[in-house]
């Protein structure tokens, strides 16, 4: 019995290392089968805007977004601006739907002078878009989006953009 104790333990020994290979086997073709998928991105930095405001007003950077419709253009002439009155206003350029649309809120304040024409102007990049003219009523509060549509693209990363309202 004691010849047949010995295989029997080295045969018991040896059937755990064939379960752990073929467990190991069996993971490793797993690991193997399961597909991987690779998705690019590119991604644009801006390296630094400015926001010029004068005469009481204050300007809030909504940033650049997709425009889902289109929109007819309102305030880009003082022959005929956008004023501030108790309910939200928007200045716009012609918006076509799925352009970048650059959007700046104007507040007024009652710092701000009264019955006043402001130009509101972008510069992206080396192009400038605008100018909207915006103008202050008796009444000194509201506000104003003021929106621009720069088109399909943003220029090469990285790039500057520069609101003035004067």
């Amino acid at each position: 019995m004691g010849k047949v104790g010995r295989i029997s333990r080295i045969i018991g020994r040896g059937s755990r290392w064939i379960f752990a290979a073929k467990l190991l086997l069996s993971l490793v073709a797993i690991v193997f089968a399961a597909s991987v998928s690779v998705t690019s991105s590119s991604y644009q930095a801006e390296i630094g805007s400015a926001v010029n405001v004068a005469n009481g007003l204050v300007a809030t950077d909504k940033g650049f977004s997709v425009s889902p419709t289109a929109g007819t253009s309102a305030g880009v002439s003082c022959s005929s601006p956008v004023s501030f009155s108790a309910s939200p206003q928007t200045a716009n350029t012609t918006i076509i739907a799925g352009h970048l649309v650059y959007d700046v809120q104007v507040n007024a304040t009652s710092g701000a002078p009264a019955n006043t024409p402001f130009n509101v102007t972008l510069v992206v990049g080396s192009t400038t878009y605008g100018p909207l003219c915006i103008q202050t009523l008796a009444l000194l509060s509201g506000t104003i989006d003021c929106r621009f549509d720069v088109g399909m693209t943003l220029p090469a990363s990285p790039y500057t953009f520069k609101v003035t309202i004067q």
